[in-house]
């Protein structure tokens, strides 16, 4: 498995675990005899939560933007919801019998996570994915790259596809316009943090 691999996997298994914790511990779901039944619904309880977060931020994104960013954050969401559902869709398609709605729950459990990490940044300007550290890391200790080489280490060689890719470069437009993020170097974070299936 490649470090890249391992990273993103971690990343996305940390992020997974922080948004269905919070769950877990008001829902007496962490029992380890759960039936699938009981997967569901304690899945469900954590998507509910992270979704209500995602909204709320959202919201008040919306409220402090002005009426040419509303427009851009607006689009960007529109495709975010497209590629979630693009995704998340293959989850629910009936081949894993009753993993299905569990895989599903899953994935839209990490699609909102990996966008409410980007509402938040959009917010506040602090990115929360670990990517500029995991670059660091790669370019100084692991591999002695040059930065630019790190980042696309990083990143990896993934093509998610022009869902995803209409969705990063609308995303990348607002992180420039409100923080000055290089379009390359966001466009390889949102890379690197996209929940893989």
């Amino acid at each position: 498995m490649q470090l890249l691999e391992i990273i993103s996997k971690l990343a996305v298994a940390m992020i997974f675990c922080v948004s269905s914790e919070a769950a877990l511990a008001d829902t007496s779901c962490n029992s380890t005899a759960l039936t699938n039944p009981d997967i569901i619904n304690c899945s469900q309880a954590a998507f509910v939560k992270i979704d209500k977060l995602l909204n709320e931020q959202y919201r008040a994104l919306m409220l402090e933007f002005d009426a040419p960013f509303k427009a851009d954050l607006l689009a960007t969401q529109k495709s975010w919801i497209e590629l979630k559902g693009s995704y998340c869709e293959d989850q629910s398609d009936g081949e894993l019998g009753a993993e299905s709605p569990i895989e599903k729950l899953s994935c839209e459990m990490q699609f909102t996570s990996f966008r409410l990490n980007e509402i938040i940044y959009l917010r506040t300007g602090v990115i929360g994915d670990g990517f500029y550290k995991t670059v660091s890391v790669v370019n100084k200790k692991a591999t002695a790259m040059d930065y630019v080489k790190a980042v696309k280490y990083v990143a990896g060689d993934t093509d998610f596809g022009p869902i995803w890719k209409s969705y990063a470069e609308q995303n990348c437009v607002l992180a420039h316009k409100l923080y000055g993020e290089v379009e390359g170097r966001c466009m390889a974070r949102m890379q690197f943090q996209m929940p893989i299936f």
